[in-house]
């Protein structure tokens, strides 16, 4: 299995058990703990994930994360921020029906962000 796959169904695991142990995921994929340890490095990168260490430790996924789910970048979501603000100075422009659909948008196609501490 390459690198790139490896990495792809490492993160389908996690997002359906939302953790795992490195020694498990090793033992699964085949390979070194190292090596896993470099994917979650990787993938930590651009996707929120986390280790943690201890009794209970383990690599895991952040609540609420879904792998195949469409998210809006920082951009799309910064412009939705901005119409929900300039509808909440003008009265007149949205309804508080259609205010709380624009805050459901956000909500829902915001990427989880992973918290410092984790």
């Amino acid at each position: 299995m390459a690198t790139a796959e490896r990495r792809r169904e490492l993160l389908k695991i996690l997002c359906r058990r939302r953790r795992e142990s490195i020694k498990n995921l090793a033992s699964e994929f085949g390979v070194s703990e190292r090596t896993i340890q470099r994917d979650i490095e990787e993938l930590s990168l651009t996707e929120p994930i986390y280790t943690q260490p201890g009794r209970y430790g383990g690599v895991y996924i952040v609540d609420g994360y879904c792998l195949d789910r469409m998210y809006m970048n920082d951009t799309e979501i910064g412009v939705l921020k901005k119409l929900y603000a300039y509808a909440e100075n003008n009265m007149s422009l949205l309804t508080s029906n259609e205010k709380k659909i624009l805050e459901l948008l956000i909500l829902q196609y915001s990427k989880p962000i992973l918290r410092k501490g984790k």
